[in-house]
């Protein structure tokens, strides 16, 4: 009979862009990114020259109150939100442009996926100290892949010069940081592997259309972390999921002009793939069944142990829309000073949302060591997952700021 490990998270990383890095440990990981990736130069000079994170801050100011086409994007949202059009969200972060394509390119396009993946990645094996040679699985879920075949898995693994690490891709689309840490929890537990690095991006700088009405609060993100033995009594505790497949066309990625559009017959169309609000009528059964699924799954995990809604030390989850994380929090029946979210900052970036949260929780001092969190998170497609875990001392030595 296989005696069960007790494996939990050893180490986070956020790339967040513009986030500026603390000044001790700028010079280390500058040497750290040089030497261990394959990242481009221009993206570790920005941390040695400025003290931050590639990247940028987008208000809502830059992105759409000074551009000459915001009337017309007014008028066409919803009513109901004209008032209040930028719904809670204040800045949203955007990746620097890929500097190959700006030397090679007509037309260059934001920093690639796996890039991003990758300096999440870099941040959690440094946070860490993790050794390399230790790490023998990736799992990687990216929002906008670098291609659709292949996908990204390998291409992180390769850039982190990870020699003894095999690599695949798992998608349940914005739960899917979640849903990867309990393919990674229960491997480790098992013995199968020893250590497991997962990550998740969400680059909508690639996709966004800046004329939709919910473009707003959509930005850029990757958070990655390592998962291995921990303390006995510490690390995963239980979890359960649930998918309704009757909702799939709700919310898809359809190759579209963007809403506000005017072209001459000889120009280009702009056309490319969009995140779209497609089925309506889905949409709004989502909305109207959020705060029951995301309670049925916190709820169901709870049942596997010994714990109820009190028990829950601290909660974090995902952020799709101005309203859904305090709703969600409200429906598992936890208090708001044992929660934490950052709409304001980073709007929704999708798979990274829910880790975003759990990462600065840790570095804020709002979760500590031996807390019982549950991580949740609801996917299109549809999909919910909540995991609850008792956290180690060792995230909480690593990450903490």
């Amino acid at each position: 009979m296989t005696t069960l490990k007790s494996a939990g998270i050893i180490s986070m990383g956020g790339y967040l862009p513009a986030k500026e890095v603390p000044r001790n440990k700028r010079k280390q990981l500058v040497e750290f990114l040089k030497k261990e990736t394959l990242l481009y130069p221009e993206y570790i000079n920005e941390i040695e020259e400025k003290g931050q994170l590639p990247g940028r801050i987008e208000t809502n100011y830059e992105g759409w109150e000074s551009q000459p086409w915001f009337d017309a994007w007014l008028e066409r949202i919803p009513p109901k939100k004209r008032d209040n059009p930028f719904q809670g969200a204040k800045e949203r972060r955007r990746v620097p442009m890929d500097p190959v394509s700006l030397r090679k390119s007509l037309r260059p396009h934001p920093m690639l996926s796996s890039d991003a993946e990758t300096l999440a990645c870099a941040l959690a094996i440094f946070s860490g100290g993790v050794n390399k040679d230790e790490i023998d699985l990736v799992l990687c879920s990216s929002l906008v892949p670098d291609l659709h075949v292949p996908l990204n898995g390998s291409l992180v693994q390769h850039k982190l010069g990870l020699k003894n690490a095999g690599a695949y891709n798992v998608d349940t689309c914005c739960s899917s940081f979640v849903t990867m840490l309990e393919i990674a929890m229960t491997y480790v537990r098992m013995g199968v592997k020893k250590k497991v690095l997962i990550v998740g991006s969400s680059l909508d700088s690639i996709i966004n259309d800046k004329s939709s009405y919910f473009g707003v609060y959509i930005g850029d993100g990757a958070a990655a972390a390592v998962v291995g033995e921990v303390e006995e009594d510490c690390g995963y505790i239980s979890s359960y999921s649930s998918s309704m497949g009757e909702r799939h066309k709700a919310i898809i990625f359809q190759k579209r002009k963007p809403e506000i559009l005017a072209t001459t017959q000889q120009g280009p169309t702009y056309e490319q793939e969009f995140v779209t609000f497609y089925n309506q009528e889905l949409c709004k059964e989502i909305a109207h069944n959020a705060a029951h699924d995301m309670a049925e799954v916190v709820r169901k995990a709870l049942a596997k142990t010994e714990y109820g809604a009190a028990d829950i030390d601290f909660f974090v989850c995902h952020q799709p829309v101005p309203w859904a994380a305090n709703a969600w929090r409200e429906a598992v029946g936890v208090p708001l000073e044992k929660f934490y979210e950052s709409f304001e900052k980073y709007g929704n970036m999708a798979v990274a949302s829910a880790p975003t949260n759990h990462l600065e929780a840790v570095e804020q001092g709002l979760i500590k060591e031996g807390d019982k969190v549950i991580i949740a998170s609801s996917g299109v497609g549809e999909n919910h997952i909540a995991l609850f875990h008792r956290v180690s001392p060792q995230l909480i030595k690593n990450n903490r700021l």
